[in-house]
């Protein structure tokens, strides 16, 4: 009975780790942003200033340039955006990055899962590993496969 449960677990947190990468990508596949429209403004905006390699001698010096760097292509690049797209935009981030804390989450919940099952199976580290790692890459095909299967049935059906 204990492998089952184990076995049940194992599925479990996979099917957690792979559901919310497909909700993800449907939902911000769907969120309404102007790419052509970011793309134009991103080539108005000046490059930021590259800072030096050589800061790296000095981490701290060297992080807070690039941040302040960073800060300042952000506040033009919002400064040049509609207030409609910034919003649209900011949105898009807000969901992106829940959709990483959820999948991140559950992803972890699958590795010690993984590892439950491994550890009461006996098998071997480079098992345990290569699940781990075929698991991950077939949770993205599978979501990168349906949203490519997706957009080709609506295009297929928006011409007629």
């Amino acid at each position: 009975m204990e492998t089952i449960i184990l076995w049940c677990g194992f599925i479990g947190a996979w099917l957690l780790f792979a559901g919310p990468i497909m909700q993800a990508a449907l939902e911000l596949n769907e969120q309404e942003i102007e790419r052509d429209r970011l793309h134009l403004i991103r080539q108005k905006i000046t490059t930021p200033r590259h800072v030096s390699p050589w800061w790296w001698l000095l981490p701290p010096v060297k992080i807070f340039l690039e941040q302040r760097s960073d800060r300042q292509y952000k506040r033009e690049f919002a400064s040049l955006l509609e207030p409609e797209d910034l919003e649209s935009l900011i949105t898009f981030m807000n969901k992106a990055r829940g959709w990483l804390f959820v999948a991140g989450g559950a992803l972890l919940i699958a590795i010690k899962e993984t590892y439950e099952l491994a550890e009461h199976s006996d098998w071997p580290v480079w098992a345990l590993g290569g699940t781990i790692i075929v698991l991950v890459v077939a949770s993205l095909l599978n979501t990168v496969f349906m949203i490519k299967a997706t957009h080709g049935v609506l295009e297929k059906y928006s011409d007629k």
